[in-house]
């Protein structure tokens, strides 16, 4: 998740930044016109935050694919696991037989061995790098649905922006509560994916 938060974090951020230097200025502006400006709704931004903790909690689709995703590491673990412990046990037992080995023997033991070695590890990197890739994948996925679902909601909502919050990365010095449209995304969302009436949409 940290890969698509820190982006869009930083870029709320800076979004911040803007929103206040926009508002003091505005404010200025007010004091030195009518009240009736310094009052105007159209000149005050509506704002909105969703909790992405909460998401990946509730969210249905995210957690189906968290599911999918720790079965597939646990099968790669079990799939090296088991292929390393062969491999060890074909050296404990050729060296059981102690003196009765060769040097020729040896030395193509330990080529083998060396060799088997090398490959357990190559796939190693492989499956870790498939995961790390599906991870991405699936990530990206879920900013897209986020975005589209929030690009609809907001047609009728018109907020004039929506943060994203979280435990670990968080832009949002204060947030106050009325602002939280976390559980509109969220049944939201599960009611979109409930809809497709596929478990992979």
């Amino acid at each position: 998740m940290k890969n698509i938060q820190m982006p869009l974090n930083i870029a709320m951020a800076a979004a911040v930044v803007v929103l206040f230097i926009l508002h003091f200025s505005g404010r200025s502006s007010a004091d030195a016109g009518t009240k009736s400006q310094a009052g105007s709704d159209a000149s005050v931004p509506k704002l909105a935050y969703v909790d992405l903790d909460s998401i990946q909690v509730k969210y249905l689709y995210y957690k189906q694919k968290m599911e999918e995703f720790e079965g597939r590491k646990e099968s790669a673990d079990r799939e090296l696991n088991n292929a390393f412990q062969k491999i060890e046990n074909e050296r404990v037992s050729f060296a059981q037989r102690g003196n009765a080995i060769t040097q020729v023997e040896a030395e193509n033991f330990q080529r083998e061995y060396t060799r088997k070695m090398q490959n357990l590890e190559n796939q190693k990197r492989n499956l870790e790098t498939s995961i790390q890739q599906e991870g991405i994948k699936t990530m990206e996925d879920l900013k897209n649905r986020i975005n589209a679902f929030l690009e609809e909601y907001n047609k009728t909502k018109r907020y004039t922006l929506i943060f994203s919050t979280s435990s670990t990365i968080n832009v949002l010095f204060h947030k106050d509560k009325s602002l939280d449209i976390t559980d509109d995304v969220v049944a939201g969302l599960n009611a979109a994916y409930e809809r497709s009436g596929s478990k992979n949409p």
